[in-house]
């Protein structure tokens, strides 16, 4: 009894700075979307490409993830609970200057392809979002992230490959 006491004794005082489990890990992807289904059912397609991926279903835990995780690239949904994806892709480029930032939505009232431009969003995605394609942009902007390139600077509507202009 006593040396079962003792290991737990040992174990119990372990300073902070010698925890054995990493708290930071960097993932693939960041999918911030508040529709439940929709965000399970992008993070599954994009797991089958070998992607870690973290969701987040608000803004707020967003940024928490974001700052755990350091994702390489963030697909957000632009109408979310609690700000809108501009507002969330601004404190994401604060945070993560060169991760890829997606944006979808269904509606994109006020939203312009300067607007996007000004944030570094990478691409935009319409919904309903086409899973292919969307697995083929966000693997590509991954690929390139590992290699130690930065987000590209080409910005637009996701139409070919990583991205196009919206006419």
């Amino acid at each position: 009894m006593s040396a079962r006491f003792g290991l737990y004794s040992s174990l119990k005082r372990r300073p902070a700075e010698e925890s054995i489990i990493t708290t930071t890990a960097r993932c693939d992807v960041l999918i911030v979307e508040d529709n439940t289904v929709q965000c399970l059912e992008m993070a599954d397609y994009l797991r089958r490409a070998n992607l870690t991926v973290e969701s987040a279903f608000d803004a707020a835990t967003a940024l928490g993830s974001a700052a755990k995780f350091e994702p390489r690239v963030v697909v957000l949904d632009y109408n979310l609970p609690d700000m809108t994806g501009v507002q969330l892709a601004e404190a994401l480029r604060a945070l993560l200057p060169s991760t890829a930032i997606l944006i979808m939505s269904g509606r994109i009232d006020g939203l312009s392809e300067e607007t996007l431009q000004a944030l570094g969003i990478t691409v935009f995605v319409n919904k309903p979002v086409p899973l292919g394609p969307l697995r083929q942009a966000v693997v590509k902007l991954v690929e390139a992230s590992t290699k130690g390139e930065n987000a590209p600077k080409a910005k637009g509507w996701l139409s070919t490959g990583t991205g196009g202009t919206r006419q």
